[in-house]
């Protein structure tokens, strides 16, 4: 679980983990995913908003 702030136009002010997966390369991947969000609303203002994005890998 990625826990992601935004900024005032819908970008990804920070990051950051909420919950680990027990593995620090799958948590790297996730905060690098989180990093790429982009966020739009309509008429509200975004800037500090918290998302929290839940990632799940499934391994092959």
């Amino acid at each position: 679980m990625v826990d992601v702030v935004l900024g005032s136009e819908g970008q990804v002010a920070q990051v950051s983990l909420k919950s680990s997966t027990g593995y620090d390369d799958l948590d790297s991947t996730a905060l690098a995913a989180a990093r790429k969000v982009q966020c739009t609303a309509q008429g509200h203002a975004l800037a500090g908003t918290h998302v929290l994005l839940p990632v799940t890998f499934r391994l092959h």
